[in-house]
């Protein structure tokens, strides 16, 4: 266990930089993802606003396409970078499989509401949300053991701890869904319960990477796109 938990040394300062960026690209594309939805739903008309994110998948193409791609490359992502320790690694992987799971094994067509029991759909994206809220709440702060800072790191940890309590909320609301009698089952799905905790579960997972980048960082803007800071922060 003592050497899961080591440092990969194996890296290079250029590598590492690399990785930064590639995270904030992950943490903006997981952002978006809800969003996305929410726009062709209630900004575009495109369709009837869903249960749940996975729903979209069979509304219309465009709307099918972004929801695999989104999680293919999100899952791609997952297996390439390499986490701060090993253990951190092999739940990232795994973590990858499931999301591209997720895209490729779509839930059943006829939705959410019903009594549709075991799916791979199901049990992958029961995987992905379980491996990426073990990394926020348990592998957050091993980066933080090397900040000197103790004012930054005071903050960062609050922030972590934030991103944790909204991930672990999220799967608590889906947990407690399934123990509710039928009734409210129904019309907590009909009200898109599902949407919302998928949608939370997701923010959560964004920020926490997003705020990876400006940790490891500090020369990053908080603003996409916006490249360097002449100075750290």
């Amino acid at each position: 266990m003592k050497n899961l938990l080591a440092r990969n040394t194996s890296r290079t300062t250029h590598l590492e930089s690399s990785f930064i960026v590639q995270r904030r690209g992950m943490a903006l594309l997981a952002a978006i993802f809800p969003a996305a939805f929410l726009a062709s739903s209630f900004l575009l008309n495109r369709t009837d606003f869903q249960t749940s994110l996975s729903a979209y998948y069979w509304t219309l193409d465009l709307e099918r396409n972004f929801f695999v791609g989104v999680l293919c490359a999100v899952g791609v992502f997952l297996l390439l970078y390499k986490g701060y320790t090993t253990l951190e690694d092999r739940i990232l992987d795994l973590a990858g499989v499931a999301a591209v799971g997720v895209a490729f094994f779509p839930m059943d067509e006829a939705g959410d509401c019903g009594n549709s029991g075991f799916s791979l759909h199901g049990t992958f994206a029961v995987i992905f949300f379980v491996c990426i809220a073990f990394i926020c709440v348990f592998m957050s702060k091993h980066s933080l053991e090397d900040m000197a800072n103790q004012t930054r790191k005071a903050w960062f940890t609050r922030a972590y701890n934030l991103c944790s309590a909204v991930m672990v909320l999220s799967i608590g609301l889906a947990g407690l869904y399934n123990f509710l009698p039928d009734t409210a089952v129904l019309m907590l799905c009909e009200n898109s319960i599902i949407f919302w905790s998928e949608a939370l579960g997701v923010w959560a997972f964004s920020a926490f990477w997003y705020l990876k980048t400006r940790e490891l960082d500090q020369s990053q803007s908080w603003i996409p796109f916006r490249g360097r800071k002449q100075a750290a922060a």
